[in-house]
This record gives structure tokens, C-alpha cells and sequence, in this order.
């Protein structure tokens, strides 16, 4: 069989599309809920019983036992998202979520590193001032060019896609 001599397809990294961005998000939030979050449900529905309103709610949680049990609940849960990020993003520049999407994590460098991995995952640790970030990540995504999130300017990585130049 002849080899044809083609010119190869050009390629290049780009910041990824933000509603790729968003829907690896929510593939990622569906596969934590039913991975990681559903384990604790039934301790949380003991925590908040479904009959509370929002003051008794309020109550409960300034109650010094439950507040730190609740503390102590969500940190862990915290931990256990930023190891699933940690351990596909490390190992692969991608959780399943950016998979499907076909986007990648980067650095300046070629290996992510642990320190950078965290940080761009802080958002996930429910705990002042990490949770600032579930509003301040969000704006500056919306806001800058490149589409990163503030964690990710921190972190000195951002999210690409991979285009071509052909049409």
C-alpha cells in the first residue's frame, strides 16, 4: 500500500471554551455526588433533619457539638474532592468530566506539580477563607481572557483545548 505524503494536521493549545469548562464542571459535581457525597448522606440527614426551617437550621448549627461536627463532616468531604482532582489531574492533566470535554489542565511547565494542583482545588475545602472562592473563581473566569479562575492564576496553570488550523 502506497503511504500518501500528506501534510500533517496543525494543532495548537488554546484556552478552552467556557461552556466545555462548565459542563466538565457538572459531569465532575454529578460523579462527586454519587462517589464521594452519597457515603455521607445519612449522616448529614441526621445532622439536618428534614423537618428543621432555616432558623431552626441556624440554631443547630450554632450549637457548639453539631458546629463542629458539621466543620469536621465538610473538611473531610473537602479532602476527598480535592484527591479525585488530585490524582486524575496529576496523573492525566484531566478529571473525567475534562475527559468527556476533551480539555486539558496545563502548566508553564510540562509536569503538574503538587503544590499546583492544590491550589487550583482550594475551592473545594469548605472552610474561610477557601470558600471566598466559590464566588471570586467564577468572576474572574467570566472576566479574563483566558477564561482561568483565580485559582488558576495562582497556580500558574490553566485550562486548554486542543484546535486545529484546518477548517
Amino acid at each position: 500500500m502506497a503511504r500518501l505524503n500528506l501534510p500533517k494536521e496543525k494543532l495548537f493549545a488554546g484556552p478552552a471554551l467556557l461552556w466545555k469548562r462548565i459542563a466538565a464542571f457538572l459531569i465532575d459535581m454529578a460523579i462527586i455526588n454519587l462517589v464521594i457525597l452519597l457515603p455521607f448522606r445519612s449522616l448529614l440527614a441526621k445532622l439536618f433533619p428534614a423537618d428543621y426551617s432555616f432558623l431552626g437550621t441556624l440554631k443547630l448549627l450554632s450549637s457548639t457539638d453539631n458546629s463542629e461536627l458539621i466543620t469536621l463532616v465538610s473538611f473531610v468531604m473537602g479532602i476527598f474532592i480535592i484527591l479525585y482532582f488530585y490524582m486524575l489531574e496529576k496523573k492525566m492533566h484531566q478529571s473525567i468530566g475534562k475527559r468527556i470535554m476533551k480539555i486539558y489542565v496545563a502548566s508553564d511547565g510540562k509536569e503538574l506539580k503538587l503544590w499546583q494542583v492544590l491550589v487550583r482545588n482550594l475551592v473545594f475545602l469548605p472552610l474561610f477563607p477557601f470558600f471566598l472562592l466559590w464566588i471570586l473563581d467564577p468572576l474572574f473566569m467570566m472576566f479574563t481572557k483566558t477564561n482561568q479562575r483565580l485559582s488558576e492564576i495562582l497556580s500558574k496553570t490553566r485550562v486548554i483545548g486542543i484546535y486545529s488550523l484546518e477548517p
